[in-house]
């Protein structure tokens, strides 16, 4: 049964990483108003209501991104833990019978 699960603790912490990288990028223009300065005033205010309309999208997104990341932390952490204490009942253990 155990050949059935696996996971490889290492991409996992690397995508956990790119996800919090990704969602890093999107947040850096959440954090105040966007200045939006393209020479002209229509596509200036086309970008201030674009953006300002999707906050909602966002936000949700950035949620997801956090979501995903924590659960594979969360994976990685367990599946390190779960390791751990397989491998010392292992070796602990006497020499059972044959």
């Amino acid at each position: 049964m155990a050949e059935e699960f696996a996971a490889n603790r290492q991409e996992a912490a690397n995508v956990a990483r790119d996800l919090k990288a990704i969602r890093a990028a999107l947040d850096g223009g959440q954090s105040g108003a966007l200045d939006a300065r393209t020479g002209s005033e229509k596509v200036d205010d086309a970008v201030r209501r674009f953006f300002e309309e999707s906050s909602d999208n966002r936000e949700r997104m950035n949620q997801l991104l956090e979501r995903a990341a924590g659960l594979l932390d969360a994976l990685v952490e367990g599946t390190g833990t779960l390791d751990g204490s397989l491998a010392d009942s292992l070796s602990t253990s006497s020499g059972g019978s044959g």
